[in-house]
């Protein structure tokens, strides 16, 4: 029987098995007597051995197998969950992972195996005094599992091939199926479009003065938006499909530095758009890499400064109206807003005058600038401000901002403040000279109709007080190098942004309005255009570009 048809379900399945493996061994490294994960980790090896067999993926099948031997051996007690045997299943999962994604590509799965396979199945722990697990093993006939002698053959009846490699075991699972991303995002597209189009009949209705046609207008403006708000239900995915990685990437990097880290994360049931959840990978492993590497100390430097010698990373994720929050925080050295200063005056990446002026919050935010370091040595792990200018535009092409707050001795905190969705967006229109152009409504703190009086002049530069603060005023006709207009009326519209950690009123012609778009995104060259974070198109088909505040200086 042709199996190729079942790949696709076989790939998805088998990666979240791994997954599981990944987050049940660095579980087990903590609380080495857990039974139940234990008993999980056996069967998340017993499973992929049997589908990858099914498929006729022998030499995976062969692994997997010998990972189920190892976790059997610690199932009976006869070994503990000691270090050798997680650094083997952790070897052995890495392995699986690159042999699945040969197989994704259209391979078999081939891969030189037999050195692990000798290794797994030769394991004995070395003689440290550690006492193995009290021998609880289940009977043979527990259902879902087997005695891996019993079940050399795992090839199924073929009605039930299919079955087999979809079956889950959690009782929710009839109620839900799997979707192709593609379909997901046509979705997502197509309602885009219904968007433009609802735009375009408000602006004809508007035109036409017709009442009837107004009604009909605003019963399918309201019946788009609530297909749009389903449809992005549809994308989200729970924040956990990130932050299961974490776990055993801390790990790993706390074992190559010598150093003892506890990871906490909380708000992992919580969703985010798919499109952002994969833009925000990156900048999150970053910044975990960081901490482990140059934010925590060693056990012994903790010690001597009266710290628990476990350092400890914590990353939550909350929401905020329509933002989600994801904070991480560190208990180590921090940093000090001094030094970054002096730093980034040496190398040339201010002026002295200009570090003169900066405040402790504005001096933090120096570590995002292009090749800005203290690090007095490189590591292969990272180095602390290393690439935080990457991960600062990473987080603002998918509409998020990053702030930083720190103090010497008590450690760090990194907030990425992040929109729910980034395909179909709110806008606040503006006219600078001859063009509109779209701000997203998450950039925007608030918008003000300054009197010409309340605008103040300190040397060539003009601010306003907003409050206790005195704001920066910029023309966004200089930013986007369009001709100045003489100022009209008695009142100067400006639209209030962050930019580069402080508050910037942005002066424009005229405030238009605001409006649900689609956002398009740029082809070649204009995508290359600093500033732009895509197109739309609006009812009267008028093509505007939606600028990102943050990156137009």
């Amino acid at each position: 029987m042709d199996m190729s048809q079942y790949k696709d379900l076989f790939v998805s399945e088998v990666r979240e098995h791994l997954q599981g493996i990944n987050e049940a061994v660095v579980a087990l490294e903590g609380a080495p007597e857990d039974r139940e994960k234990i008993d999980f980790l056996f069967r998340m090896a017993h499973s992929i051995k049997g589908m990858a067999a099914s498929m006729g993926y022998g030499e995976m099948a062969e692994l997997a197998h010998k990972m189920e031997d190892l976790m059997d051996r610690v199932r009976k007690g006869t070994i503990g969950f000691l270090a050798g045997v997680a650094d083997l299943l952790l070897e052995g999962s890495d392995l699986l992972s690159v042999m699945l994604n040969d197989v994704e590509a259209g391979g078999n799965g081939s891969h030189e195996i037999l050195d692990l396979v000798q290794r797994l199945t030769g394991y004995t722990p070395l003689p440290q005094g550690e006492s193995p697990l009290p021998a609880q093993a289940p009977p043979l006939g527990e259902p879902g599992l087997s005695h891996p002698d019993q079940d050399k053959d795992t090839a199924l009846p073929e009605p039930r091939q299919q079955e087999a490699v979809r079956e889950k075991p959690d009782a929710s699972a009839s109620h839900n199926v799997r979707v192709k991303t593609e379909v997901l995002d046509s979705l997502v597209n197509i309602t885009g479009e219904l968007i433009t189009h609802k735009n375009r009949m408000i602006s004809l209705a508007g035109d036409l003065h017709a009442p009837t046609l107004s009604e009909a207008v605003t019963d399918l403006s309201r019946l788009v938006r609530e297909l749009h708000d389903e449809v992005l239900k549809v994308r989200l995915m729970p924040f956990a499909t990130v932050a299961d990685r974490l776990p055993r990437m801390v790990r790993d990097l706390a074992k190559k530095s010598g150093k003892e880290v506890a990871l906490q994360v909380c708000g992992k049931e919580l969703e985010l758009d798919r499109g952002i959840l994969e833009g925000l990978a990156d900048p999150l492993l970053h910044i975990l890499r960081n901490a482990v590497d140059h934010g925590l100390e060693a056990p012994a430097e903790r010690i001597a400064a009266g710290k628990e010698a476990v350092g400890t990373i914590s990353v939550e994720v909350c929401r905020e109206a329509d933002r989600m929050l994801i904070t991480i925080t560190d208990n180590g050295k921090g940093m000090d807003h001094r030094r970054l200063v002096a730093a980034a005056v040496e190398k040339g990446l201010i002026r002295q005058e200009e570090a003169a002026v900066l405040s402790p919050q504005q001096a933090l935010m120096l570590i995002c600038l292009p090749g800005f370091s203290t690090a007095t040595q490189v590591t292969d792990v990272s180095g602390r401000g290393v690439g935080m200018d990457a991960v600062r535009a990473s987080l603002q092409a998918i509409g998020g901002s990053l702030g930083i707050e720190s103090a010497p001795g008590t450690g760090s905190r990194f907030s990425l403040s992040l929109p729910l969705t980034i395909s179909i967006i709110q806008i606040l229109l503006v006219r600078c000279a001859s063009l509109e152009v779209a701000i997203p409504v998450t950039k925007i703190l608030r918008t003000v109709d300054l009197r010409k009086d309340a605008v103040l002049t300190r040397g060539k530069r003009k601010y306003f007080r907003l409050g206790e603060d005195d704001i920066p005023l910029v023309s966004l006709h200089r930013l986007l190098d369009l001709p100045l207009s003489p100022i009209k009326g008695e009142s100067v519209p400006a639209v209030v942004v962050e930019m580069k950690g402080r508050m910037v009123g942005l002066v424009v012609d005229r405030l238009v309005g605001q409006q649900d778009v689609f956002v398009k995104p740029l082809g070649s060259p204009l995508n290359r255009m600093k500033g732009i974070f895509g197109g739309a198109i609006l009812g009267d088909g008028q093509v505007i570009f939606i600028i990102d505040p943050a990156n137009l200086l």
